[in-house]
């Protein structure tokens, strides 16, 4: 009797971590949103989207931004740390962040080249209904 009354307790701690979303953090959906955007799965990344977001921006205009960023503008590398206080959270990640340099020369006068730098950018996420969710769109994961 005592072994079934245990592996009913644990049966059941089991089941609440599992409602509870352990296995979501706000990394795994900072992450998940990189993956999607790169498939061009735009509304599986709407849906990582905060509600405030979502209710400031439809669903077509947010495909509409996507579609339009720059792709050479940033390079996702990876998530660097991860802060949570409650129900916010900062994830730093670190990409590879592009600019244009001009430089002036005798023989060509101008030259554009692009210049790389490597840096830390922050993701601000906040949990809603148990999951974590990205609350402005995030040009340095696209």
């Amino acid at each position: 009797m005592r072994k079934v009354i245990i592996g009913t307790i644990l049966l059941a701690v089991v089941l609440a971590a599992g409602c509870a979303g352990i296995g979501s953090s706000p990394s795994k959906t900072v992450e998940k949103f990189v993956s999607q955007f790169n498939e061009g799965n735009y509304d599986t990344c709407y849906d990582l989207m905060s509600s405030g977001y979502r209710q400031q921006t439809s669903l077509p205009d947010f495909v509409d931004i996507c579609k339009d960023v720059n792709p050479d503008k940033y390079e996702f590398i990876e998530v660097t740390k991860e802060y949570v206080d409650e129900d916010n959270a900062v994830v730093d990640v670190l990409v590879n962040e592009s600019s244009i340099a001009i430089k002036f020369s005798l023989k060509n006068f101008i030259e554009v080249e692009p210049e790389f730098e490597v840096t830390t950018k922050q993701i601000e996420l906040v949990k809603q209904e148990d999951e974590w969710k990205i609350t402005d769109f995030p040009y340095v994961l696209t």
